[in-house]
């Protein structure tokens, strides 16, 4: 005999508002848990200028017919970062792994785009200020702040008026973020593999030049 399936609503965290943003089937709830869905930002802030921006949302539990969520990162997409590339100028990148006042390890992947005479030195600075406004805007704010702050731009224009001390800005942007989860962070393969996606970054820079 088939086993009747049910519908449950799929609400977001209480730092999203806890407002259902879609509905999946399931025989059996706990089937639900690990499920992960896209949502755009634009849809939750009702500010349609994010558009360009998917909030990543994982099940991790069910409460009666709602199937309840917590946030695992953002990314932006694709025709927002070809469109922040002018012809000519230089794109400054940086993967790194932070962590929030509250112990939230975050991986932060930014994008810094200078004009077109920005040096070799000047670019790396660059990165270096980046790198570092990030992690101190991570250590002053709590995961719930610091994750808003990228949605919104808050930490986007942190970015770009530290930076700018430098050299001219002419766009910055985090283009993608995950939650890794309640650990310590950069341990083990992990860090392999974020020093591999370091190495890479750094040998496409020098590409580029």
């Amino acid at each position: 005999m088939a086993v009747k399936k049910q519908w449950y609503d799929i609400v977001t965290p209480k730092a999203f508002g806890e407002t259902v943003v879609g509905e999946t089937l399931a025989a059996d709830p706990k089937f639900l848990v690990g499920r992960t869905l896209n949502v755009s930002f634009a849809d939750l802030s009702n500010d349609f200028g994010k558009y360009y921006i998917k909030a990543v949302f994982q099940i991790e539990a069910t409460d009666g017919q709602k199937a309840r969520t917590k946030f695992i990162g953002h990314e932006c997409m694709r025709e927002r970062l070809y469109r922040m590339v002018q012809r000519g100028s230089k794109k400054v990148e940086a993967i790194q792994d932070v962590e929030t006042r509250d112990g939230m390890p975050i991986r932060v992947k930014s994008i810094m785009i200078l004009r077109s005479n920005a040096g070799t030195s000047i670019r790396n600075a660059a990165r270096n200020r980046m790198k570092e406004t990030v992690i101190a805007v991570a250590k002053e704010n709590d995961a719930e702040k610091f994750i808003g702050m990228m949605l919104t731009g808050e930490l986007q224009a942190r970015l770009r008026q530290e930076c700018k001390k430098l050299t001219p800005v002419i766009n910055v942007e985090i283009r993608k973020s995950e939650v890794l989860g309640q650990r310590k962070i950069i341990e083990g393969e992990e860090h392999k593999a974020l020093l591999a996606a370091q190495a890479k970054e750094q040998a496409e820079q020098a590409e580029a030049q």
